[in-house]
């Protein structure tokens, strides 16, 4: 059960289809998956699933967290895209690496400059106690002697090796210091040099039993050292999880910041800054157990996390009328380019006629190219092995009712008609907008295409074995083949015990191996090159029916908020086919796609 000390954290999902959800663990930073249940709560529950919207996670016993999809309900926004080719829904903020190494990169680069910052207006991030300091070593007044091996003595205070022993986790000889001395008080609120507390000391290393200790004799929880650092946070940054805890549950301040701006749950992150502080003060230490460690400041962060307040990704719409004023494109017909204003960017055309458009869906989302043409370096690239996004623009203007008009000259078409108007940038960026957010008809149907070249290839494969004796062989040897694997699989079974067959095990391998060495002889026919090549193309039209048939269920599922809205930049004005073209689609579709065009002169080119 969730509680505060062990919240149940909030994740983002990655991805999911019709039948499973795919999550990143926050215990163990591996990809988990779980069953989908109902996360619209629109039917029933399963039995297996009580709550759509939390699971336990596999790799950590009563650890559980929270999904959040990439929807915002109060808003209407969405932050997440179809992707066909795997039949399933993608986290658009997510997809582009969710393990990036990178990924606090530019926040260490702020906070860099935030310390600078801080550092030099001097600025603590946590309030200073009232409690006159102590100095752990100038305020000491009791004495011992040690004594040398060889037998010389001297004196010193006796706090020195208390704190040693603190450090070294000998609890024993802390816990009787703290019982029979006189100056306990001192070392439980006294600072050395650097205002480190023996709280604070302890709390950097390995041993919370030591932490529980002081706190249990009254440390101050809370008390902060020379930088703002408290025990939390040096405990975070140097992954002593049980020691978190214990600092947890005596209340430590989870939001303390030191004098850098940094609070226990940023030096829990794996930052290039955190990761250099640690080898700075300790390379021992530092290099301990790294996988170990990090797996530990993982579950610190989740400690740490406030459960209903976590950072959540900002959904916007697509640009607004205001704001596409700040937005325009330039031509350089000298350089045979043009370029966005605004997040400048560049595209290189082989006509300076040629169009350049921008596809805007919000800042959850990339904003996509394109360029009109329909060769192979006009974008957005096409993708492997489907349609060009020129022959998607076709299919649309087939369901939509859309005909394209007659160029100037026919010769335009390049012998296809239509073509000419077809692969303009807005079209193809509309074209776009519908394979991420739209299921179109295709995906809801049978392909009757796909499984025709289905039986063709499996008609092509049984003929074969009319045709040729050595492939009829070849597919005998493999059922054969595959009916021993079923029997040592079942025979070569440890469990089994005393009915274990050591004998039987081995004469089904060595017939699975004299089978082996007559398919290796048959291989270098070329009829069965031939009837391989063929099998290849059934594997993979096999793998491409299934998908269809998940895309399929998968449309059949849907979110209830899809994204809806888009805005498209031109760098040429709009013609009136492409206008009539988006149009329809917004009425077919029931979609809000704008398009705007916007270039200034070329006032400045080359030398005043």
């Amino acid at each position: 059960m969730s509680n505060n000390l062990f919240p149940c954290p909030k994740i983002d999902v990655i991805r999911w289809d019709s039948s499973s959800v795919t999550v990143k663990c926050p215990y163990c930073d591996e990809l988990h998956r779980h069953g989908i249940g109902d996360p619209w709560k629109r039917l029933p529950q399963s039995k297996e699933v009580k709550d759509p919207g939390k699971r336990f996670s596999p790799c950590l016993p009563s650890g559980q967290y929270q999904l959040i999809y990439p929807i915002d309900e109060n808003s209407g926004l969405v932050g997440y895209e179809i992707d066909k080719r795997r039949a399933c829904f993608v986290n658009s903020s997510l997809q582009a690496d969710h393990t990036d190494d990178n990924l606090y990169s530019s926040e260490s680069e702020e906070g860099e400059l935030a310390d600078s910052f801080r550092s030099a207006m001097r600025i603590s991030g946590t309030k200073s106690k009232s409690r006159p300091i102590l100095n752990l070593y100038d305020d000491a007044k009791e004495i011992e002697i040690i004594t040398l091996p060889n037998s010389d003595t001297f004196e010193q205070k006796k706090i020195l090796s208390v704190i040693s022993n603190c450090i070294g986790g000998d609890s024993d000889a802390v816990s009787q210091y703290l019982e029979t001395s006189t100056e306990a008080k001192l070392f439980l609120h006294g600072k050395d040099e650097t205002g480190n507390t023996t709280l604070i000391m302890a709390a950097a290393e390995k041993n919370d039993k030591m932490v529980s200790l002081l706190l249990q004799n009254g440390a101050d929880v809370d008390a902060t050292n020379n930088d703002g650092r408290s025990a939390l946070m040096e405990a975070a940054l140097w992954g002593r999880l049980r020691s978190v805890r214990a600092l947890l549950e005596c209340n430590a301040s989870k939001s303390a910041k030191d004098r850098h701006g940094h609070s226990a749950m940023d030096l829990a992150q794996p930052t290039r800054r955190n990761e250099e502080e640690r080898y700075s003060r300790s390379r021992l230490a530092a290099a301990d157990n790294v996988p170990e460690r990090d797996s530990d400041r993982r579950h610190i962060a989740i400690l740490l996390s406030n459960s209903n307040g976590e950072k959540r990704y900002a959904y916007t719409g697509p640009l607004s009328k205001s704001e596409r004023k700040n937005y325009f494109f330039k031509k350089s017909e000298s350089e045979m380019a043009i370029t966005l204003h605004g997040p400048i960017q560049r595209y290189p055309v082989p006509q300076i006629k040629k169009t350049a458009a921008v596809l805007d869906r919000g800042d959850q989302f990339a904003r996509i190219s394109a360029t009109s043409g329909w060769g192979v370096n006009s974008l957005p690239p096409n993708v492997h092995d489907m349609p060009s996004w020129t022959e998607q623009v076709y299919y649309i203007a087939s369901i939509i009712g859309h005909r394209f008009e007659e160029p100037q000259y026919l010769s335009w078409n390049q012998g296809k008609p239509g073509q000419y108007y077809a692969c303009h940038a807005e079209k193809k960026l509309i074209a776009y907008f519908l394979d991420k957010h739209v299921f179109l008809p295709k995906d809801r149907q049978h392909d009757q295409t796909l499984d025709a070249s289905v039986v063709e290839v499996e008609t092509s494969l049984e003929e074969g074995k009319e045709l040729s004796t050595v492939w009829s062989n070849v597919c005998r040897l493999e059922e054969m083949k595959i009916d021993l694997g079923r029997q040592l699989f079942s025979a070569d079974d440890q469990l089994l015990g005393d009915s274990y067959d050591e004998q039987e095990v081995k004469r089904l391998k060595r017939k699975i191996h004299v089978i082996d060495k007559q398919l290796s002889r048959l291989e270098s026919d070329t009829f069965v090159a031939t009837m391989r090549t063929q099998q290849k193309k059934e594997r993979k039209l096999l793998k491409k029916e299934q998908t269809h048939w998940d895309l399929m269920w998968l449309s059949e599922d849907e979110p209830p908020i899809s994204l809806k809205s888009a805005v498209i930049l031109s760098s040429n004005m709009i013609c009136q086919d492409c206008d009539k073209f988006r149009k329809l689609v917004n009425a077919n579709f029931q979609l809000y796609i704008e398009m705007n065009w916007r270039i200034i002169p070329e006032v400045i080119d080359g030398p005043p």
